[in-house]
């Protein structure tokens, strides 16, 4: 398990000039007692406590200090598993550490951002807090069971647990919704279309309830329909029986003029005021690495497509649209993601399009585009 560094101790003394007096240092230079301080850099203020403790109070594995530093690890067995902790001046056998509850605050608008939660220096949980001040992530460890849990949360409640079994530290467990009576296979589809060659795509996964639960509804925009295994629509309501996993297809067929790279459809059931998300991020082009060598004509129009859409393959994919005049418009697609070209921008007429997708060493040229009214 990772420790998390906090501010090394010289950077601790110089701001405990500029705080109050609970900012306390002993005379081996370790901080203890309650602080306070910003941390400009990150834009966080940060309080908390330090403790100061024995080495002797660890079953220790090896301490770790880099000579000149003021902050070291010590590698400890606790309970049934491991921890690294961070410490700040040891000497002998006396060491500072973090301990009880830590808080950072936005500087700018002084909401909880992060708190941690220490005990003798060891890291148990960590809870982020979203610009609403809802709780959006809570990763803990289960010492006794060596095993750390990472929690997602949606609208105040856990939309993903995910955890490795003990002692393995691999072999990562996701479940959706684990706290509720319906749960989800795979609630995070990812949906890959191309508007040219493969308009459509199909996602399979399984709905799978606790105790007898009748979903009244699946709520989507036009561009995704929910199939049972016949490849029919599901006829709602439906009940689901314990324990028995229901098929469902999410066929999804977006259009250029309303493509969005995130879709939801949330399901409502009987008798509940929770609303059951499924998130997909969908990913949907005219041109990609898959076909950016072999396409040759494209033909968009300007009131029923409305955009142009080059998916961008690396860190950086550069493309030009080049008029019959030789005029040229450039852009680049960063990161993989997808770069939309607003039609509205353009006259109807004939343009060139010139690709180059250079971490993938993929690249189309000379790609006629037809753009009608």
């Amino acid at each position: 398990m990772k420790s998390i560094c906090c501010l090394t101790l010289t950077c601790l003394i110089f701001l405990s000039s500029l705080c109050t007096a609970q900012n306390n240092v002993n005379g081996k230079g370790q901080p203890y007692g309650h602080w306070m301080y910003d941390k400009a850099t990150y834009g966080v203020t940060e309080e908390g406590d330090y403790k100061i403790m024995s080495l002797l109070q660890y079953d220790s594995a090896r301490l770790e200090q880099e000579e000149g530093s003021y902050t070291g690890r010590l590698a400890v067995k606790y309970k049934a598993s491991r921890a690294d902790i961070t410490t700040y001046n040891y000497d002998g056998d006396s060491l500072s550490v973090n301990d009880g509850i830590w808080n950072q605050y936005d500087t700018a608008t002084g909401k909880l951002m992060l708190t941690t939660e220490y005990y003798n220096g060891i890291v148990l949980g960590r809870k982020e807090y979203g610009a609403e001040g809802g709780l959006v992530k809570y990763t803990y460890t289960n010492y006794e069971a060596d095993s750390s849990i990472y929690l997602t949360y949606m609208d105040n409640h856990v939309f993903r647990k995910e955890f490795y079994p003990p002692g393995t530290g691999t072999n990562k467990v996701t479940q959706y919704y684990p706290d509720h009576p319906l749960h989800i296979a795979n609630a995070e589809p990812e949906l890959n279309v191309n508007f040219l060659s493969r308009p459509l795509v199909n996602f399979n996964t399984k709905l799978i309830a606790d105790t007898e639960v009748t979903i009244t509804n699946f709520i989507s925009n036009g561009d995704i329909d929910i199939l049972n295994k016949k490849n029919q629509p599901v006829s709602l309501p439906l009940t689901l029986r314990k324990g028995k996993p229901y098929d469902i297809t999410i066929q999804y067929k977006p259009k250029p003029s309303t493509y969005n790279f995130y879709d939801t459809i949330a399901i409502t059931t009987t008798g509940s005021q929770f609303t059951y998300k499924i998130i997909c991020s969908a990913w949907a082009a005219h041109i990609d690495r898959n076909n950016v060598t072999t396409l040759q004509n494209v033909k968009v129009s300007k009131s029923k497509d409305r955009y142009f859409f080059i998916k961008g393959c690396g860190s950086v994919t550069n493309f030009s649209i080049s008029d019959e005049d030789g005029r040229v418009s450039n852009y680049a697609a960063m990161g993989g993601r997808v770069t939309a070209v607003d039609l509205n921008e353009y006259q109807p007429g004939a343009y060139t399009i010139d690709v180059t997708m250079g971490d993938c060493e993929t690249e189309g040229s000379g790609i006629n585009l037809k753009i009608v009214e």
